[in-house]
């Protein structure tokens, strides 16, 4: 009966340390799980700010593109910056006159 016993009783504590292991492990992969799952979320947060910022910084540089073009243009047709601006003082009854 002793060995019977004793046979029993290995049986018990292997079973409980296999127990013990398996709910170690079950928890590990339940950790490692939640933190792949945050990483994601992280990583297509980020990817959607990088989006955003690229569409922004192409909008900035077709308006910029814009704006060099425009400047070639002025410079190749010849104008030149002013400076000063000559208005044309019309006295306020011939104004009233005209209409």
């Amino acid at each position: 009966m002793t060995i019977a016993k004793t046979d029993s009783q290995r049986f018990f504590i292997i079973a409980v340390l296999l127990a013990f292991v398996l709910v170690c492990f079950y928890v590990f992969q339940v950790v490692k799980l939640t933190e792949a799952g945050y990483m994601r979320g992280e990583r297509e947060s980020l990817i959607k700010d990088l989006k955003k910022e690229t569409a922004e910084l192409k909008l900035a540089v077709s308006k910029d593109r814009n704006l060099v073009n425009i400047e070639e243009k002025v410079v190749a047709e010849g104008f030149e910056k002013v400076s000063k601006f000559d208005y044309i003082v019309v006295p306020e009854a011939s104004a009233l006159a005209a209409k």
